[in-house]
C-alpha cells in the first residue's frame, strides 16, 4: 500500500493523459495489481458513460483504479452506486449537500448554485461468472472552471474556495475504502 493514499498498492502520477481510463484498462489487461491508481492533472480524452465526452479542464481531479474483485458480474450495477455513493460522502466534507443521480453522477448544491461535480465511470472485464478486472474512473470537479459546460459545478464555484486536489483524493480514498470493504 501507499503511505499517502488509503488502500492504493500502486500508483501512476500523469501530467497529461488521454484518458486515466484507457491507461488503467491498458494497464489491468497486463496484470497490474488490485487497487493500482492512475492519476492525471489533465485528461485530452477523458469519457462518460456511452462515449460521452467528459471535459477535463486544469484544476480538476482525474483518476482510475484497477480492481480485482471476488463478486459476480451481477454486482456491478450496484457496485457504481456504491462509488457515487463514496463520492457523495467524500466530497460533503468541503460543506457542499450532496446528492447521487443514478447511475453515475454526483450533484453538489450550495444555496441557490447547483450541478454535476463528480462522474463516474465504471468498467469490466470477464465472463458470465466472474469478473477478471474493474476500470473505475472518476473525475471531480475541484478548481476547475466549468463555465460554459451545462448542468456542472465545481467545489471552487460552490464554496468560493480553491480545494487541494489531493486532499480531495485523499477524502475519496477513505470513503471509497470504507464502503467498498463492505461492499465485498
Amino acid at each position: 500500500m501507499t503511505t499517502d493514499f488509503p488502500g492504493i498498492t500502486q500508483l501512476l502520477r500523469l501530467s497529461s493523459t488521454d484518458s486515466t481510463q484507457a491507461v488503467a484498462r491498458f494497464l489491468a489487461e497486463q496484470g497490474a495489481p488490485d487497487r493500482t491508481l492512475v492519476w492525471a492533472d489533465l485528461q485530452t480524452a477523458g469519457r462518460g458513460r456511452m462515449k460521452r465526452r467528459w471535459t477535463s479542464r486544469a484544476g480538476g481531479l482525474y483518476f482510475s483504479i484497477i480492481l480485482r474483485p471476488s463478486f459476480p458480474p451481477s454486482r456491478l450495477a450496484d457496485l457504481n452506486l456504491a462509488i457515487a455513493g463514496a463520492a457523495a460522502a467524500a466530497l460533503a466534507v468541503t460543506g457542499i449537500t450532496t446528492a447521487i443521480k443514478p447511475p453515475n453522477d454526483v450533484i453538489g448544491s450550495r444555496g441557490r448554485l447547483s450541478g454535476k461535480v463528480c462522474g463516474i465511470l465504471a468498467e469490466a472485464s470477464g465472463g458470465s461468472r466472474s469478473v477478471d478486472w474493474v476500470v473505475l474512473g472518476v473525475g471531480i470537479n475541484v478548481n476547475n472552471s466549468v463555465s460554459g459546460i451545462k448542468g456542472s459545478a465545481s467545489l471552487k464555484g460552490l464554496t468560493g474556495r480553491a480545494w487541494e486536489p489531493t486532499e480531495v483524493l485523499r477524502s475519496f480514498l477513505k470513503s471509497f475504502d470504507d464502503i467498498y470493504r463492505v461492499f465485498r
